[in-house]
């Protein structure tokens, strides 16, 4: 097949990471693959597309993206902000559209340019978005294929539209792996911070404020792709870490006796997974796939957003014996590998097909 995924722009998000994963994937089995993504829109446009391009590690003579680095994909940018011409998209069996916004671009493409399919990696229905521009998308003579049931499930339910495929996201365990250890010596807890406040970094570090008076050794180690003037990230107890490097992540995942996800609304949540093959057991709220991969067995699913009740989970892990702790631990690493990215590599190249062959 010739594929075409349309992404809004090169960035840092788990959502483009996930196209990289995919692409790859594509073409070791046999398919041609483009990425078509957009220059950073020129200034005065709307405030919702300042916050799409805030990770963006890119220039226009020189893209570069970790996600990329395969080189087996051809990246082409197209300036979708104007009148482009159609001959510049390429002409495709599949073209894939990945955001709302690049749902607008395909959704004018002639027939020629590909099967159109909505990849939904979110539920976008956020404040700071144009919601009604948002809404119109999912009504979209396109096929659609979601990475968790949490967003068939909303989709369905608010937009009366059918998703036809769910394809769980996977975790790569030759990046994510750690050998099998104790418990911590002193407590450290870890998390991804984000400043957008549905990835609810301010629930999890008011919980980690209430165990710090209870454990005052406590330790914390978090990391983003970019600089924050979060004035959390700058106490003494927190080791922060800007955009590491793609092969040192895991390094940060195993040195910690937990990893917090505290999103409030979450496609699916990578972390989660990243963290368990790294034999971290995690501590979720019951967003994305959370419900799914999280249970008593390998961490602690609330059942809450409540700072209060992760506070208290924390220190649960805190006053489990080392035994106890090791057996979260390893139970934590089989569940990742439950879901490897072949697997859902071929169960994407499968909904992919299926796309093809029906109308």
């Amino acid at each position: 097949m010739k594929i075409t995924f349309v992404i809004p722009n090169l960035n840092l998000t788990g959502g483009i990471k996930v196209v990289g994963i995919y692409s790859k994937y594509l073409v070791e089995r046999g398919h041609e693959v483009n990425i078509l993504y957009a220059p950073p829109p020129k200034m005065g446009l709307k405030h919702w597309v300042k916050g799409l391009f805030s990770l963006t590690k890119t220039s226009t003579d020189n893209p570069v993206c970790p996600y990329f680095e395969h080189a087996l994909a051809h990246l082409k940018e197209i300036n979708f902000w104007k009148n482009f011409k159609y001959s510049e998209i390429p002409d495709a069996d599949i073209i894939i559209a990945t955001f709302w916004l690049t749902a607008e671009w395909v959704d004018k493409l002639p027939e020629a340019k590909g099967k159109k399919i909505y990849f939904l990696q979110h539920y976008e229905m956020h404040p700071w978005l144009p919601l009604e521009r948002v809404k119109a998308t999912f009504q979209f003579p396109f096929k659609k294929i979601a990475v968790s049931g949490w967003i068939k499930e909303k989709v369905e339910e608010n937009e009366h539209t059918l998703v036809d495929y769910v394809v769980l996201n996977g975790v790569d365990i030759s990046q994510f792996h750690a050998q099998p250890r104790e418990k911590n010596k002193k407590l450290r807890v870890g998390f991804m911070y984000s400043p957008r406040e549905y990835k609810g970094c301010s629930i999890a570090i008011n919980a980690i404020n209430q165990v710090k008076h209870v454990v005052p050794d406590l330790e914390v180690i978090t990391f983003a792709p970019e600089e924050s003037s979060e004035a959390f990230l700058n106490e003494e107890f927190v080791k922060f870490i800007v955009n590491p490097p793609q092969n040192e992540i895991r390094y940060i995942y195993s040195q910690c006796d937990v990893w917090l996800f505290s999103s409030t609304c979450e496609g699916f949540g990578l972390p989660i997974l990243e963290a368990m093959s790294c034999r971290t057991p995690v501590i979720a709220t019951p967003a994305g796939a959370a419900p799914l991969l999280v249970n008593n067995e390998n961490g602690i699913l609330l059942n809450s957003y409540q700072s209060e009740d992760l506070a208290k989970a924390i220190l649960y892990i805190h006053s489990l014996s080392s035994d106890k702790w090791t057996e979260l631990s390893n139970n934590s690493y089989k569940m990742a590998q439950l879901f490897s990215w072949d697997k859902s590599g071929k169960a994407f190249e499968d909904a992919l097909l299926a796309c093809i062959d029906t109308n």
